[in-house]
């Protein structure tokens, strides 16, 4: 599996550094870079503009009874480094290393941290529970899972966690569900959201895809309709240099979410299989060439990063990006809104992809109460600062929105092998414009090959 790659920094005022602060889409090459920035928005969902509770209520549990407040985090961030995010970054918040001594007060007890970089943390976590050390909470995340719970690194969360609590995000916990059981908690959750210049619309009599949207009739067609109407040649050289969409891969990962897909399924007896060969996946396959090569509302030429430049500089109608970060990812001169993904013909209105972590607890902790204690603690006042930051910075309207949406999310863990290979031929395939029946079935099965290699490695 290839590593992770950085992304630029682009966060809410108030930077919510437990998780990877990492909110705008940045540098990588040219196959799958989509899964590889959702890869990285996975560890910052909640800075994407998010921290919705969509779970469902009940009575709440008794006060956990404590045998101590010893716990031991594993962690991509240190005491260290936070201090220096704060000296030049006064507002920046990190729940975990805040909550620390709000924990150690209520419970007693000492509250280590391993910090370890992002990239080192599965090989970590993995000799730790092997060597039988002591590590009771560690970051789930879409390229740590499923190896985690298939090699018994974690432990299913639901027997220390109320998982009716409305706290968590449902979504996340679905996500992190293997064999019927959920292994990870959270409240970090952050939509793909389609952003789009109001100006560059309004000033070309366009009618908005907010219009759309509250019509009931934001779909793959108005979605369609749109970019082809502000895709032109405004210099008269002959040739196109204002495009209606730009995302990475074509938005060919946008369309698999909105029409009610995700690439892989987990399934409650274990298994793990492949949609490449769905109607669903095929379909969005399908509207992802024909926007780039029939359609060619998307720059073909424009590979990697460069639809930001080119959104900021009035070139693109619309784009995409997580939550909220959008407003600060692409700030410029003109006019700026956001709405759902469009529609697919098999989606379902609101739903579709997104970012999102969680937290897990290891099969060699040694106070498990413990650190389903911090990670509520830690998560409510994740959450409260999320809220009331995005509430200021973007109104209610807005945050209820994504908060909508996160819910919503269609997500699945990526951690197997030869993923971004299968992706890459499914990529090459849509922008080649080779059969999709064709390269769905190659896709499928170099999938199924590294999904043999995942259960059984």
């Amino acid at each position: 599996m290839k590593n992770k790659t950085s992304l630029s920094t682009a966060a809410l005022t108030i930077a919510l550094t437990s998780m990877l602060a990492v909110t705008g889409c940045g540098n990588g090459n040219n196959t799958g870079n989509a899964d590889k920035a959702a890869a990285n928005k996975t560890n910052n969902a909640a800075d994407a503009g998010n921290s919705a509770n969509t779970g469902t209520k009940n009575a709440a549990p008794a006060e956990p009874v404590l045998k101590d407040g010893d716990i031991t985090i594993l962690y991509h961030t240190s005491k260290e480094q936070y201090d220096e995010n704060k000296k030049s970054n006064p507002a920046a918040y990190d729940a975990v290393w805040e909550t620390i001594p709000q924990f150690e007060k209520a419970f007693g007890g000492k509250v280590n941290v391993v910090a370890v970089p992002w990239g080192d943390q599965k090989s970590t976590l993995i000799s730790m529970v092997n060597a039988g050390d002591q590590v009771d909470i560690a970051q789930a995340n879409d390229q740590n899972f499923p190896v985690y719970p298939l090699k018994k690194i974690v432990q299913p969360i639901d027997q220390y966690v109320d998982m009716t609590d409305p706290l968590w995000n449902s979504a996340v916990s679905k996500t992190f569900t293997f064999g019927g059981k959920p292994y990870a908690v959270g409240t970090s959750a952050a939509p793909i959201v389609i952003y789009y210049n109001k100006s560059l619309f309004t000033n070309n009599g366009v009618k908005t895809p907010s219009e759309y949207y509250k019509e009931g009739n934001w779909t793959w067609d108005s979605f369609r309709d749109v970019a082809k109407q502000l895709t032109a040649d405004t210099d008269g050289d002959g040739k196109n240099d204002q495009f209606g969409f730009g995302w990475w891969d074509g938005g060919y990962p946008l369309f698999v979410g909105s029409n009610g897909k995700t690439l892989l399924s987990y399934n409650d007896d274990g298994t793990i299989t492949t949609n490449y060969d769905s109607e669903n996946v095929k379909e969005a396959m399908q509207f992802a060439q024909d926007a780039l090569l029939k359609d060619k509302y998307i720059d073909k030429a424009k590979e990697g990063d460069s639809f930001i430049g080119e959104f900021k500089n009035g070139k693109l109608a619309m784009t995409a990006e997580y939550g909220l970060s959008g407003f600060t990812v692409f700030k410029s001169d003109y006019e700026l809104d956001f709405v759902p993904v469009p529609t697919g013909p098999k989606g379902t209105t609101d739903a579709g992809p997104g970012g999102l972590s969680g937290w897990a607890i290891p099969t060699a902790s040694k106070n498990p109460q413990g650190a389903a204690e911090f990670i509520k603690m830690m998560s409510e006042n994740e959450s409260k600062v999320a809220t009331d930051a995005n509430v200021k910075n973007y109104g209610q309207e807005k945050v209820d929105l994504i908060n909508k949406l996160a819910g919503n999310i269609l997500f699945t863990p990526i951690g197997v092998e030869k993923y971004f290979d299968a992706n890459g031929v499914v990529l090459q395939g849509i922008k080649d414009g080779s059969p999709v029946g064709t390269f769905a079935v190659n896709g499928k099965n170099m999938l199924e090959e590294g999904i043999k290699i995942t259960l059984t490695q």
